[in-house]
């Protein structure tokens, strides 16, 4: 803020620095929140409900366009983990002189995620509306013309759904803790406009709680988007599994039948990556050599070891092992089957990815079973006594050809799958044992960084 008459400026803080990382105040035109942060508030005469408000990361990040699409597809999986959402508000400023250009972007995201009858629950939030007397301004005509030509115009623009505030008075009163002089002129000014926003966030929350009907996220909708998120958390699972069934198999045909080997998903508690650069550690387990998942705190850069980023590959889960003497289940046949289902399965759900869901242009499946054969490769080199590793080494090897043939015939297929059928396909190899149990961790581990990404007022 300035003072005096020659505008000295003094800088005014309040409250202490988010221990996340989550919020950046120092860089001007990024995005403040960084991830997405929940508040939960008990509802003003009924403390039986509570409102919790998901604070996400800001467009038009002056980072770019693939900061905007980052942000906007962190937010998308925030939303995925949820079960319902009465309301989603955009927050605009009056009288913008043109609308930024990831916005309309952004509405058609959300979309491919949510059904149409989300488009209901949508609101209309202006800040620093004061100047404008508490109305959206020239922006108002800006959002009508972006709506009709989006093929929105289903979407409501109307006094109902819309709110206008302005923060000011917040700021006053931070400044006033702060012993900073105002006129009573000033003083009475803010304390109109505190009265005006007060007003304004009692209708919008009389608005949510009584006119809008709740949009439930998890009753059965499919779309793209869902089913591109449900996807990519598959794909260790899948392959991990592939891996491990091979290990059995083995040890197996080895006429240890009393012997195999368990895998142990372990939910994360905050954001973690395996960095592929630094050492990893190795255990011997039932014959063979295991490299364990190193976790290092990564959240866009490592907070562990000073290897660029690109060395790191996020994980949703830790995975442990160990080792059973019961009697071995196996029939081969019946393994063999299952193997071939999660190979076809697995180039089906690439195939969706990059020419569905457009959502890569990498096959992740193949890049993720190129990195288990090194990753084997290197223990081998390490370690001398690893026969049961090479022929774990050609096994996957043989993985790797089986899998390029499928996704050749998916490829030619002529007969596409539809969204319903990918939908079934996911369902089936969801439910194999192995990949159930790592995606129960997967979404154990999400819950839990939510929660720790929420304060309760």
């Amino acid at each position: 803020m300035t003072i005096g008459d020659n505008f000295e400026e003094r800088k005014i803080k309040f409250g202490e620095i988010d221990s996340f990382n989550n919020e950046n105040f120092n860089t001007l035109g990024q995005s403040v929140t960084q991830r997405c942060k929940s508040y939960v508030f008990a509802l003003k005469n009924d403390n039986r409900r509570q409102i919790r408000i998901i604070d996400t990361p800001g467009f038009g990040d002056t980072r770019g366009l693939d900061q905007d699409e980052r942000n906007m597809e962190h937010t998308l999986q925030y939303i995925n983990n949820l079960t319902h959402l009465n309301a989603i508000c955009f927050l605009l400023k009056p009288n913008a002189s043109r609308l930024n250009i990831f916005f309309r972007t952004c509405l058609i995201q959300l979309f491919s995620l949510l059904g149409p009858t989300a488009r209901n629950n949508i609101i209309f939030c202006f800040t620093n509306a004061r100047s404008t007397f508490y109305t959206p301004g020239n922006t108002a005509p800006l959002l009508k013309t972006m709506l009709a030509s989006s093929s929105m115009n289903d979407i409501s623009f109307k006094k109902e759904n819309t709110f206008c505030f302005d923060s000011e008075s917040f700021r006053y009163l931070v400044a006033l803790k702060n012993e900073f002089p105002f006129t009573n002129e000033e003083k009475h000014e803010y304390e109109m406009s505190w009265s005006t926003s007060v007003k304004e966030s009692n209708r919008l929350i009389d608005y949510i709680n009584k006119e809008l009907t709740v949009y439930h996220i998890d009753k059965g909708w499919q779309s793209i988007k869902h089913a591109q998120f449900e996807i990519s958390y598959m794909i260790r699972p899948i392959l991990e599994t592939i891996r491990n069934t091979l290990r059995n198999m083995i040890l197996f045909k080895m006429n240890s039948s009393y012997i195999s080997i368990e895998l142990c998903p372990k939910p994360i508690v905050h954001p973690i990556a395996v960095c592929f650069s630094c050492k990893r550690h190795i255990i011997y387990i039932s014959q063979f050599w295991i490299t364990l998942d190193v976790t290092h705190e990564f959240q866009n850069k490592c907070y562990i070891c000073s290897c660029p980023p690109n060395y790191h590959i996020p994980i949703d889960y830790i995975l442990e092992y160990k080792s059973t003497s019961n009697p071995s289940i196996y029939r081969l046949n019946e393994t063999n089957d299952m193997l071939n289902r999660m190979y076809f399965a697995s180039a089906e759900f690439s195939h969706f990815l990059i020419h569905d869901a457009c959502s890569t242009k990498d096959d992740q499946f193949m890049l993720g079973l190129i990195q288990m054969i090194r990753t084997e490769k290197n223990i081998c080199a390490e370690k001398q006594s690893s026969q049961m590793n090479r022929q774990l080494i050609t096994e996957l090897e043989k993985v790797q050809h089986e899998y390029e043939q499928r996704m050749r015939e998916v490829a030619s297929n002529q007969n596409r799958k539809t969204l319903a059928m990918i939908y079934e396909q996911m369902k089936i190899i969801r439910n194999y044992s192995g990949i159930h149990e790592q995606m129960l961790a997967i979404e154990e581990g999400q819950k839990e960084i939510m929660k720790q990404h929420e304060i309760i007022l």
